[in-house]
């Protein structure tokens, strides 16, 4: 399994990143504290790096910087 979490910040609000990949399947969830819940979504193992890619630019794009982005982690 790979996991890699970013926390962002903008303004006074933190927010997350964070993917999970495994041979079963992969997932990306955002937490936007504006949002109030998280938001999972589903992705083909093999999409999900690129995905995470886009998530990860939008997010710079709109104003958002990163504070800690881990290194993947394998286990």
């Amino acid at each position: 399994m790979t996991r890699r979490t970013v926390i962002m910040t903008k303004n006074d609000m933190l927010a997350l990143i964070n993917m999970v990949k495994s041979e079963e399947g992969a997932s990306i969830t955002t937490f936007d504290p504006r949002r109030g819940h998280p938001l999972v979504k589903s992705y083909e193992p093999w999409l999900v790096a690129d995905e995470f890619r886009k998530v990860l630019s939008l997010s710079k794009r709109n104003g958002w910087r990163v504070v800690y982005d881990g290194e993947p982690l394998w286990g």
